[in-house]
């Protein structure tokens, strides 16, 4: 079930940047000019210039309600809380923004230790269900940080009404009890949460952190045996899941287990993390982005708060600052591992391709048994056409893997890439064949496949079948429809061939290999005005063709689709979809994933 909109921070945003001084280079005349240059920061995502700029305009102007609103956003989700909670104690009253103050007011006096302030300014008038579940925990912590116990948890019990609420309330409940030094409690708190798988759809992150604090309690209590139990039934849901799988090995070796959290401060921190945690995407990702920056007002040096704001950099494309975030996180953390390879992948996405290399290689060093390390490896060393190095990690990962399940298709499929690119083409049958036997119904695969067979003249029948499975498969992919149009071309039916190249270009219309294909299928059917049309759009494309393609099309511009140039479009290597060196889209899986879409 999705979370009920409409959130008291819906009104904030702009992404978060480690905050850094002012640039005492950022000086305006006017006070319209600060503003307007600090909005247009604001809406480009760089939180840092937009302070700046603000900063500036409320010089000029320290009275103005409306710019000390926007300020406000801007401090908040910039990660300056000070200065954030400064304003927002003038506008704690404010029609506009007066719950977000007051929010930040009580985040700020539960990070003073000054509780009975924190329940006074998180009583918000007319509260959201989202605002009125938020401010109600947070109340709770500063309950128990005041040694009031029973009515911590009994404000939580009091919270209904609302179909999502239970697991946040059953979570948030352990947690109290936990601290409050409750462990049957806590321990019942959790299993409920356990018990309801159904709620792990509206929180993963809660459902998957009740397992971690139950499993903790019952090592605590030296039964081992429940624990672990617990622990394989949120394997089962995540099995990659650092924090549990690092609490598992703590417990199989006989190590001690420490408590999921020790104090209040920690507790409202998590509060602010899970819930934001729950909202973090779409619209909602502005909300989360303050929730998480509130959060580290209490709890600053916490690893899976720093991962989330990590995340929100890499999708807003501020690498260095996603960059920076992981690099606070510390080796001990069961996060570091994600924390290294994110920032690999990070590093090659900034356009520092020799660091990024010699990051992975160092991360392969560290976790030598670990599959994703030498898949991350792979990926930037395929993204760098060194096929034969991606082939070797992949060797590894797949090594790693055994006994294959249907999840390990895509291993297979980007080594068969990687040795078909190395002209190694029974070694890629094979693969990809194994790829479609894990996952038949993968439409990378079956394009790859296809064509390639319909490429080199053989299977033709069954090659060309499945790439139309492929297109079934993902009707609105413009480069497997390409592949389709390509390997008609390659049939010398062209005319179906301009049918289908034409609907690719209508869904990629500026990819130059694409435009490229159609045009000379409009040659080979007379088209000759409309090919070169399409020829000239390859040369202006996005991405800019290599060289040696423009040279090319420049020459078909020049003297037509000669017999010399068509036998060698007909013998071209790859369709669009296939290609990661010219100048096309390559499927999502041959180049380095973009960050944070497969580790965290």
């Amino acid at each position: 079930m999705a979370l009920a909109s409409g959130p008291a921070f819906a009104a904030a945003g702009a992404a978060a940047q480690t905050s850094k001084p002012a640039d005492p280079t950022l000086q305006t005349r006017s006070l319209a000019g600060a503003y307007l240059a600090a909005k247009s920061a604001q809406l480009g995502g760089d939180t840092q210039e937009a302070t700046a700029f603000f900063s500036q305009a409320l010089t000029l102007d320290p009275t103005s309600q409306v710019l000390q609103q926007d300020a406000m956003f801007a401090f908040l989700a910039d990660g300056r809380f000070k200065e954030g909670a400064e304003l927002a104690a003038k506008l704690r009253d404010d029609s506009e923004a007066g719950k977000v103050a007051r929010m930040t007011l009580g985040v700020d006096a539960l990070a003073r230790g000054d509780h009975s302030a924190a329940i006074a300014q998180l009583d918000i008038p007319n509260p959201s269900d989202l605002d009125r579940l938020l401010v109600s925990h947070l109340m709770s912590w500063a309950d128990l940080g005041d040694k009031r116990p029973d009515e911590a948890l009994s404000r939580i019990d009091e919270l209904d009404g609302v179909a999502w609420y239970p697991i946040f309330n059953q979570y948030q409940k352990g947690l109290l009890a936990e601290v409050a030094g409750r462990p049957e409690v806590a321990k019942t708190a959790y299993a409920a949460v356990v018990a309801d798988r159904q709620g792990a759809q509206t929180s993963p992150d809660a459902y998957l952190a009740a397992i971690e604090g139950l499993a903790r309690i019952e090592a605590r209590a030296d039964d081992k045996t429940a624990a672990l139990k617990t622990l394989a039934t949120g394997l089962e849901l995540a099995p990659r899941y650092d924090p549990l799988l690092a609490l598992k090995a703590d417990i199989e070796a006989g190590r001690p287990v420490e408590p999921t959290l020790t104090s209040v401060k920690e507790g409202a921190a998590e509060t602010l993390y899970i819930l934001g945690q729950a909202i973090n995407r779409g619209d909602g990702q502005q909300v989360a982005l303050l929730y998480f920056q509130l959060a580290r007002a209490l709890d600053p040096a916490s690893p899976a708060l720093l991962t989330a704001l990590a995340g929100i950099a890499e999708r807003g494309e501020r690498l260095d600052v996603a960059i920076a975030y992981y690099a606070q996180i510390p080796e001990t953390s069961p996060y570091h591992r994600t924390a290294e390879l994110q920032t690999g992948l990070d590093l090659w996405y900034a356009e520092r391709k020799d660091e990024a290399k010699a990051h992975l290689n160092k991360a392969v060093a560290d976790y030598p048994d670990d599959i994703q390390a030498h898949t991350a490896l792979a990926d930037v060393l395929a993204a760098d056409k060194d096929y034969k190095g991606a082939s070797v990690a992949l060797d590894r990962a797949i090594a790693l893997s055994e006994p294959v399940d249907p999840t390990d298709w895509n291993l297979y499929y980007q080594r068969g890439i990687a040795f078909e690119r190395q002209k190694m083409w029974p070694k890629a049958e094979a693969d990809l064949k194994k790829a479609l036997e894990l996952s038949p119904d993968q439409p990378s695969v079956l394009n790859y496949l296809g064509y390639s067979w319909v490429d080199m003249g053989m299977n033709l029948d069954e090659g060309l079948n499945m790439i139309r499975k492929a297109v079934d498969l993902r009707p609105n992919d413009g480069y497997i429809i390409d592949s389709l149009g390509w390997a008609y071309y390659r049939l010398a039916r062209f005319d179906d061939a301009v049918s289908e190249l034409e609907r690719a270009v209508l869904i990629n219309p500026v990819d130059p290999t694409i435009n490229d294909h159609l045009g000379d299928a409009y040659w080979q059917v007379g088209r000759k005005r409309e090919a070169r049309f399409q020829w000239n759009r390859a040369l202006v494309g996005d991405p800019k063709p290599e060289a040696e393609a423009i040279m090319k099309i420049q020459a078909k511009l020049k003297d037509g689709l000669t017999p010399d140039a068509a036998g060698e479009a007909k013998a071209a290597p790859a369709p669009a979809d296939k290609r990661a060196d010219g100048g096309a889209a390559a499927p999502a899986e041959t180049v380095p994933a973009k960050p944070a879409s497969t580790l965290q």
